[in-house]
């Protein structure tokens, strides 16, 4: 393979990236309901489960407030003992210590959920959108927007960059 071709690839490789990154909506289902909808960025707080189609609590946003509401209390706990056991057994110190980093830490995660869907959730409401509780894969959301068309949605590269059936026909 020469130079050039790899230097062709690399480009065409960072401009895939960069339009993941920045691609203006992202695709899902609501709970009940076969309709894809597009949400941006902010609109997706966040979001859906994983593509495989499972319901998916982790991604709720009741779920992460209980789970900040129950971990905070042990994250603390586990470190004030860690610091209290640090004379007596430092070994259990030590042990208390990195379970309640692991534990704060999780509080963390949930706090930025729990705040990334409540902007995400004021947003859809601005726009009547229901929460995105699956993704839907840019090949099947190409093809809903091509049955129902929206003006806001252009059917282009840009705003479906995984999709495989666009990119078949751009290289044709």
């Amino acid at each position: 393979m020469s130079a050039d071709r790899i230097e062709a690839v690399a480009t065409t490789g960072e401009e895939h990236y960069r339009m993941m990154v920045n691609r203006p909506f992202y695709y899902g289902y609501p709970m009940r309901g076969k309709t894809v909808y597009s949400y941006t960025r902010e609109e997706w707080g966040i979001g859906a489960s994983s593509g495989g189609g499972d319901h998916n609590l982790i991604r709720s946003f009741y779920f992460s407030l209980a789970l900040t509401v129950l971990l905070t209390p042990v994250a603390l706990g586990c470190l004030l003992f860690g610091v209290l056991a640090l004379f007596e057994m430092p070994v259990m110190a030590l042990v208390m210590v990195l379970f309640g980093a692991l534990f704060g830490f999780g509080v963390l995660q949930c706090c930025f959920n729990v705040k990334e869907e409540w902007r995400g959730r004021k947003a859809r409401k601005l726009k009547g959108l229901p929460k995105p509780w699956w993704k839907a894969a840019d090949d099947h959301a190409y093809e809903w927007f091509l049955k129902h068309p929206s003006p806001h949605i252009p059917v282009t590269l840009e705003y479906f960059p995984e999709s495989r059936i666009l990119r078949k026909q751009a290289a044709i």
